[in-house]
């Protein structure tokens, strides 16, 4: 019988309902990440919003849903050790006083953030052109398969998503892929990213942000 102070399962259901109103909430804490991150290589950091709508039917209607949502930058991207600190719950960059500039100030950004709206997180950044992939899985987790965060590996950007991504992809950047979105209460990528441009850009009305969206497998500004 296990004696832990934190059960696993436990801990990572009450990560999930803790910290963010909405999923706007949730992307503008990425998109916190980001700005700061291309702050220290960037005169101007780019960041991309990107959702993939899927049509089903439902009563014998059609009606559209977000499949998949996605933050592109181009900010200074990851090395191994970094890309596992920021995907470790309690942990990240920004602990120090001194670093905390932004709204992601707590070593809960990235992982708390995703997993309040998804049960899947992937992350590809990339520094001098050389790119490593890592995850987490809710449903690994919850069944204790796993414990630790996934060391990094080599990876190549899908080409789904290079396909989306507007900005042309340089030597440095990350890209944050939420799926299984079973917490996202928008029916819609419009809704999602009217309100989320809305939220972002009264936090940051003296930053340029780039949102995209997909709709019938065509990618268009938003």
């Amino acid at each position: 019988m296990s004696h832990e102070i934190i059960p696993q399962n436990l801990a990572i259901k009450a990560r999930r309902d803790s910290g963010y109103r909405d999923t706007t909430h949730a992307l503008a804490e990425l998109i916190d990440n980001s700005v700061q991150a291309g702050d220290l290589v960037n005169t101007e950091t780019i960041v991309e919003v990107l959702c993939v709508d899927r049509e089903s039917l439902v009563s014998q209607r059609r009606r559209r849903h977000i499949e998949a949502i996605a933050v592109y930058d181009n900010a200074c991207g990851m090395d191994t050790a970094t890309l596992r600190l920021a995907l470790q719950f309690g942990n990240g960059m920004h602990l120090a006083a001194d670093h905390q500039k932004g709204i992601g100030k707590f070593g809960m950004g990235l992982p708390n953030s995703s997993i309040s709206q998804c049960c899947k997180v992937q992350v590809w950044s990339w520094q001098k052109n050389k790119c490593l992939f890592s995850h987490l899985d809710v449903e690994q987790i919850l069944s204790g398969k796993m414990v630790e965060v996934p060391d990094p590996q080599p990876a190549t950007i899908p080409k789904e998503w290079t396909t989306l991504i507007k900005d042309p992809i340089g030597e440095h950047g990350t890209l944050v892929v939420w799926t299984e979105l079973d917490r996202v209460r928008f029916r819609s990528s419009k809704a999602l990213l009217e309100n989320a441009e809305f939220l972002v850009g009264r936090m940051y009305c003296q930053r340029a942000v780039k949102t995209s969206h997909e709709w019938a497998n065509q990618t268009q500004p938003f």
